[in-house]
């Protein structure tokens, strides 16, 4: 206990778990205010019409995958490490984000003119919902605001804009307004989130000017992310391929009850992240302290991350079904067996997630590349093979081996790597190990 008090009353542990707490406190507001304006925002639209504007955000998403370049585990570790060259990163970062959304705009505004994208009412929401392609560039304050453990001014930004987005939504729901209506709120909600921050940035100290931008500085980014790009592609292609195969294969209707179900266990998959955010000084001194204390947390680092990942797992799978009517209604009732699949995608998310901050520590952007690549393709290849057969629920099956795949065994493919596989499955037996943690404090 005394040791466990010692560690508790480091200063460091105290600003990462303050930081920790603004992203869960950002988080419990968006759960309990958007998701529930979501919900309300599903059930007025019903299983087609969700579907066709799920569709479209999965196509933008993908897109803006791409727009962000995988420099956020990068910007962040050279704003921790050079401190002295904030404005020079910030500025080359944003300007590269900025020709790659003008890129894919480009590329997203000349399938919409071929027609093969969807209905015409598709195309409408794709051209619309296109214009956040933009965000990520206006983005690159929040990176200083992470490095710093400075989350607070992130979550007020984003906490505002949330408030504002789900007013105009009730608005929209209570004039029964067209769909474009709804892809316009993503947009004003986008725009807020990016003010705010930037304003907030600035008032907690960052001074950077776009005009910093040095193409020095942008090709050094760009050869250390660009396969993290790549990679942050594959993620989200077998994050969100379901959905553009289930509207290929199914239809409309297919997409929104699976979309209804995802989003239930989705939206958790911050998690990993804010405790990245808020973990990743703690890993670097450790790193820096030497092999055997890094050793020591890193272990403990993805059993936090899998106990996590059980912890919201085992009772939402249980409750999937009650789950989906209260928040919903009976039309998305088909959406239970899905949620229960689904949601056992998270523990692998999490570990995978802890790893992915590794692998950046070590350089090894190759590798992270290589295993999502491969989840993609398992994931792709499973869905052709499952959908036809069982729709929504087999997407879901797909999504749960391709996580597994990409997050955790293919660690074992690579020599660099296998180590930290063996971490992982430590990890994953953290419900038979929890009692050592137990006994030590």
């Amino acid at each position: 206990m005394q040791q466990l008090g010692d560690v508790l009353a480091k200063p460091g542990f105290q600003k990462a778990a303050a930081n920790l707490g603004w992203l869960l406190a950002e988080r419990a507001v968006r759960l309990v205010l958007g998701a529930i304006v979501g919900f309300y925002v599903a059930r007025h639209l019903g299983p087609t019409r969700l579907g066709a504007l799920s569709y479209c955000l999965a196509l933008v998403t993908l897109g803006t995958s791409v727009v962000s370049l995988g420099m956020d585990a990068v910007l962040k570790r050279e704003l921790l490490q050079t401190p002295d060259r904030v404005s020079e990163l910030l500025a080359s970062g944003a300007v590269l984000r900025l020709l790659a959304g003008l890129a894919v705009l480009s590329v997203l505004l000349g399938t919409v003119l071929t027609g093969v994208m969807g209905t015409g009412e598709e195309s409408r929401l794709l051209v619309i919902l296109g214009l956040t392609l933009f965000q990520p560039a206006l983005l690159v304050p929040d990176l200083w605001l992470q490095a710093n453990l400075q989350s607070k001014y992130s979550v007020w930004a984003q906490t505002g804009a949330l408030a504002v987005g789900a007013a105009l939504r009730i608005y929209l729901i209570q004039t029964d307004a067209p769909l474009t209506a709804f892809a316009w709120a993503v947009v004003i909600e986008s725009v807020l989130v990016a003010v705010g921050i930037n304003l907030l940035a600035r008032w907690a100290g960052l001074g950077f000017s776009w005009l910093g931008a040095r193409g020095a500085a942008m090709r050094r980014l760009m050869a250390d992310s660009w396969l993290l790009m790549f990679a942050g592609l594959a993620i989200v292609l077998y994050m969100k391929i379901d959905e553009v195969m289930l509207r290929v294969l199914a239809g409309p209707a297919a997409v929104g009850v699976y979309s209804a179900a995802t989003r239930l266990s989705e939206i958790w998959y911050f998690l990993p992240v804010a405790l990245a955010s808020s973990l990743l000084p703690a890993l670097l001194r450790a790193r820096e302290r030497g092999a055997g204390d890094y050793r020591v947390r890193l272990q403990q680092y993805y059993d936090l991350n899998a106990a996590v990942g059980y912890a919201l797992s085992i009772p939402i799978a249980l409750a999937a079904p009650w789950l989906v009517r209260v928040t919903y209604g009976e039309a998305f009732a088909s959406a239970g067996p899905i949620l229960a699949v689904h949601i056992w995608s998270s523990i692998f998310v999490f570990i995978g997630v802890a790893r992915g901050q590794w692998l950046v520590n070590e350089r090894l952007q190759v590798f992270y590349l290589w295993a999502t690549v491969t989840g993609a393709i398992v994931n792709i290849a499973l869905n052709f093979y499952l959908i036809p057969r069982w729709g929504g629920l087999g997407a879901a099956y797909a999504t749960v081996v391709a996580y597994a795949v990409a997050g955790w065994l293919m660690s074992y493919f690579h020599p660099a790597v296998r180590d930290t596989a063996g971490m992982q499955a430590r990890a994953l037996l953290i419900p038979f190990r929890a009692f050592g943690y137990l006994r030590r404090t």
